[in-house]
């Protein structure tokens, strides 16, 4: 933003934002149709509001009371004139911000940066609602993406993958919006059973949990909400990530001997001489090594060291660590042997380049907005964690393995070598940073040509061919905004398919059919289990209905409410089911409880008739069993650990009932 005042002081703007955003202003200003704001009132307000201390965000009414005083209006009058603007304002910063970070590779999520770019999009989104215009996020993006283009040529590029992310967002919100009434219902019957109002904790727990933002609540709320100015700030506190613990390290001394490391030198070297220069507990140093050190997600080297196994590799500073098994300290001194494991490094080896090649792949099915966010290379298999908005469908699968494989046979060599960093950023831009930030002024960049160049230092084929068959194993959407693909390469992926050709078999041979009728022959018996479990319910039904009947008249009669307490033998379901019965009479109140190994379930519920809330006996009976739950004000349930305390549950949510029924709370 200093840059920009620059800009300010020399357009001689009201504000920044006039000087900043002058073309995407008049264009949303056209739409709104929006009433020119009084330049005294204006200045007046930039005047005070540039007192305002950045860290100190809940000093906006100040400066609104300030600024009114100044303009002799009301701090009414005043916010009236200027919401209009600052909701323009808004849209424009938003819009700009989203840009960046979209066509930077960030996905909107509920998690660190992700979380960041949501609340941007659905503050745009609720600044636009409140301007009453047809325009969307995207529209005004669009816009902005196409007067940004001769600077910013790659958001040009990018600007379908941009606007596709904004509208995914955009219908996830809408979707939010609908299920928010309901949501927001629940809450208030809890704050008033409570006798509270929407506080700024209640606030935060519907915008994290459930993207409610404060104006939406009180659309939906009878109950009065006031919202901080420094709400937004609070969220996003929330949401900072602590600094992460240093990676475990093996415990050695500060003052190791270095070690030359050579895995790059010569790929193929798998037996090699070395000197040992120091041995701590299971760790051994060498003056050179070609072990490969765990690293940027790739698993280490095993082997021998003068016949003794290595099962870890670690680089500690300069020096790389060998964890060996066993007490080696009579090697101190020795030109040893040693070994590496060839199967497994060549395994290590195709499983780190299928992971370029996948990710290329993903990137040319998906989309642009797709970067890498965690990788693992292990000896059976390997894992990719990529940014993308929703859950693989079989088709994508299938598409970004077959473009996998595809590039596999095109053959093609693999280039590994070493740059200046400014002149590897020049030539391949920040995506050499998927697998994270690399230190120092020279990287290492392995390059698949036309397919994917990444800074890298683990181990890799010379030609894609050598990567060999690449299987999809698996894809789970681990977190929202993040996929993960397993997958294998090579010998790992034909293992892996013969794995699961003898799963196969198992199930086929299980329901006595051939591989090729598994599927159909299990959704048969799925069909069979699900009748058997409608006829269970529907016997389950009958047996609630009689024996409601039974209890409804032995009912306790408070005040013309027929009130039925039972502790039974069974589940939740069964719970359920009986309350069912017994509230289809408009007079009935039904407390009941039911033990479980696991603890204790409560229902308190009623009948249209019963003039009291049950939210308020339940939660204080749920005490007696230490537990938690909420429903409507006809209808409660939960469950706590404390089976033992069931019976006093029972007691007081009928000592309550009695209290409540004959000073009825409305």
């Amino acid at each position: 933003y200093g840059l920009e005042r620059l800009t300010w002081i020399s357009q001689g703007t009201t504000s920044a934002y006039e000087a900043v955003f002058g073309d995407a202003l008049a264009y949303l200003k056209r739409a709104t149709g929006a009433k020119r704001v009084d330049e005294a009132i204006l200045q007046e307000y930039a005047k005070v509001a540039g007192m305002l201390k950045v860290e100190n965000l809940g000093d906006v009414r100040e400066i609104r009371r300030q600024t009114a005083e100044r303009v002799h209006l009301t701090v009414e009058e005043l916010v009236a004139q200027i919401s209009p603007l600052e909701s323009l304002y808004t849209v424009c910063d938003h819009s700009r911000a989203l840009i960046f970070l979209l066509g930077d590779g960030v996905m909107p999520s509920n998690s660190r940066e992700g979380y960041f770019a949501r609340l941007l999009i659905r503050r745009g989104l609720r600044a636009l609602k409140d301007l009453n215009i047809s325009y969307t996020l995207a529209d005004t993006i669009s816009f902005m993406i196409d007067q940004m283009r001769e600077d910013y040529p790659e958001f040009f590029l990018n600007k379908g993958d941009i606007l596709k992310l904004l509208k995914v967002e955009e219908q996830r919100y809408r979707e939010t919006l609908e299920k928010g009434r309901a949501i927001v219902g629940r809450m208030e019957g809890e704050l008033r059973a409570a006798d509270k109002t929407f506080g700024v904790d209640a606030l935060l727990e519907l915008y994290d949990s459930h993207g409610l933002n404060p104006d939406v609540v009180r659309e939906f709320s009878t109950l009065p909400v006031e919202v901080p100015d420094d709400f937004y700030a609070r969220v996003a506190q929330r949401h900072i990530q602590p600094v992460r613990e240093a990676e475990k390290k093996p415990a050695v001394p500060d003052d190791l001997p270095l070690t030359k490391l050579r895995v790059y030198e010569d790929r193929r070297k798998r037996v090699f001489r070395a000197k040992v220069l120091a041995v701590h507990g299971e760790a051994v140093v060498l003056d050179q090594t070609y072990f490969y050190p765990e690293g940027g997600g790739q698993e280490a080297d095993h082997g021998t060291i003068g016949g003794y196994e290595v099962h870890d590799v670690q680089k500690v500073r300069g020096s790389v660590v060998h964890l060996v098994r066993g007490d080696a300290s009579r090697l101190v001194g020795k030109r040893v042997r040693c070994e590496i494991d060839a199967e497994r490094r060549d395994a290590l080896t195709r499983n780190h380049s299928a992971t370029h090649i996948v990710l290329g792949a993903a990137r040319k099915v998906l989309g642009n907005h797709v970067w890498q966010a965690g990788a693992h290379k292990a000896q059976e298999f390997a894992r990719l964690d990529i940014t993308h908005y929703d859950a693989l469908s079989e088709d994508e699968v299938a598409r970004i393995e077959d473009l996998a494989n595809g590039r596999v046979l095109q053959d093609g060599l693999v280039r590994s070598k070493f740059m200046p960093r400014d002149m590897a950023e020049r030539k391949y831009g920040f995506r050499l940073y998927q697998g994270g930030s690399v230190p120092g002024g020279e990287l290492r960049v392995v390059e698949i040509p036309k397919w994917d160049a990444e800074a890298c230092g683990g181990t890799h084929v010379s030609n894609a061919a050598d990567v060999g068959f690449i299987k999809i194993l698996r894809t789970t959407r681990i977190q929202d905004g993040v996929v993960r693909i397993e997958y294998a390469a090579g010998t790992a992926a034909l293992a892996a398919v013969r794995a699961q050709e003898r799963e196969l078999t198992k199930a086929a041979e299980a329901l006595g059919v051939g591989t090729s009728q598994v599927a159909s022959a299990t959704n048969r018996i799925l069909e069979e289990w699900h009748e058997q479990r409608r006829q269970l319910e529907r016997v389950r039904a009958d047996l609630a209905g009689a024996a409601a009947k039974n209890l409804l008249e032995g009912a306790v009669n408070l005040g013309g409410v027929k009130v039925v307490v039972r502790q039974i033998d069974g589940e939740m379901r069964d719970l359920m089911a009986l309350s069912k019965e017994i509230c289809a009479d408009p007079k009935a109140l039904a407390i009941l409880g039911a033990r479980s190994t696991s603890g204790a379930s409560l229902i308190v519920s009623h009948g249209t008739e019963v003039p009291v809330d049950a939210r308020a006996i339940f939660q204080e009976a749920v005490k007696s069993i230490e537990g938690k739950g909420g429903g409507r004000p006809d209808f409660t349930q939960g469950a706590g650990p404390r089976s033992d305390g069931l019976t006093e549950a029972l007691e007081t949510a009928l000592r309550l009932a009695r209290e409540r029924i004959s000073t009825p709370s409305g």
